[in-house]
């Protein structure tokens, strides 16, 4: 069996806050696995322990208890984290350098000569579309661009596991769009993604499972196909017969037009009802549509 990505177990911190100390539970015993070549979103509120979580894996921050494992190395390890690509939240950039400037810059840091530098700033300028914005300077860079570049620079070490703080947080839908793509063009390519986000609708749209943290303890975690097949309701087109009265009907019509009504219902046994109903009510069923449960009325049980 292939050993996961990303291991983590019992995983707890507490921060003591304030000139008369107090401490606060920011994570209270997390454990979660990201298996290799998947996008995991780990989900949640402001404030309950995404960015500590990710601070914990790139030992930004030491737990109080708990291990981390990268594909069966401790975390700690040179190996572990020289496998590792980030890109946080809010990416510092030098404003003055220029796109391909700042490419280079990052690679050197990982100890790559001037040589390959160039050649793989070349390669993700073309990867992410910025080949026509590689010599002006990052302060004219659109969020969008940012993003990108901010991407670019977190491949500069080919590395297997990307982590993404909120990587599509303060972005127009089209720049969404273009990062969603982006992500799962770098899936294809084989590496693991682990990404926070609050941006429900592109988690649902990329991730192959999700974990909710509500201060700071797991709510839930696995594939969204899994959570998200039950059935939620049923919408039922009715089509009222000409010169007959429409009455009876006990559930909430959500929408009317002319002879047609759009009703909710709760279960499939109140559905048959209703088709039983409609022999004696004269009124057609034109439809009836499962509804099921989407992924904000998911996470919306858990934090509540």
């Amino acid at each position: 069996m292939m050993q996961p990505a990303l291991r983590i177990q019992g995983l707890s911190k507490v921060f003591k806050v304030g000139f008369i100390p107090k401490k606060v539970v920011a994570l209270d015993n997390v454990s979660l696995e990201v298996e290799q070549g998947e996008i995991f979103g780990l989900l949640g509120p402001n404030g309950a322990g995404k960015t500590t979580t990710i601070k914990c894996i790139l030992n930004l921050v030491y737990p109080d208890s708990g291990t981390i494992e990268l594909l069966g190395d401790p975390m700690a390890s040179p190996r572990a984290k020289a496998r590792i690509g980030f890109l946080s939240e809010s990416p510092y950039v030098y404003d003055f350098l220029t796109g391909r400037e700042y490419l280079i810059f990052s690679g050197k840091l990982h100890g790559h000569d001037t040589d390959t530098c160039r050649r793989k700033a070349d390669e993700l300028l073309e990867m992410f579309q910025l080949q026509d914005a590689a010599g002006r300077q990052l302060r004219k860079y659109s969020k969008g661009m940012l993003q990108r570049i901010g991407l670019a620079q977190a491949l500069i070490n080919d590395p297997d596991f990307l982590i993404l703080d909120e990587p599509m947080s303060g972005l127009d839908p089209l720049g969404r769009k273009e990062v969603r793509d982006l992500l799962i063009s770098l899936k294809a390519r084989g590496k693991t993604l682990l990404f926070s986000s609050h941006i429900l609708a592109d988690a649902e749209l990329i991730c192959d499972r999700v974990a909710v943290l509500v201060n700071g303890k797991m709510q839930m975690i696995g594939r969204l196909q899994d959570h998200m097949k039950q059935i939620a309701a049923y919408e039922v087109t009715l089509v009222q017969a000409a010169g007959v009265a429409l009455d009876g009907i006990p559930h909430e019509v959500i929408a009317r037009s002319d002879s047609r009504f759009l009703v909710r219902v709760p279960s499939i046994q109140e559905v048959d009802a209703i088709l039983t109903l409609s022999r004696s009510k004269h009124f057609v069923i034109e439809s009836i549509v499962p509804q099921r449960q989407t992924l904000e009325e998911l996470y919306l049980k858990q934090i509540q």
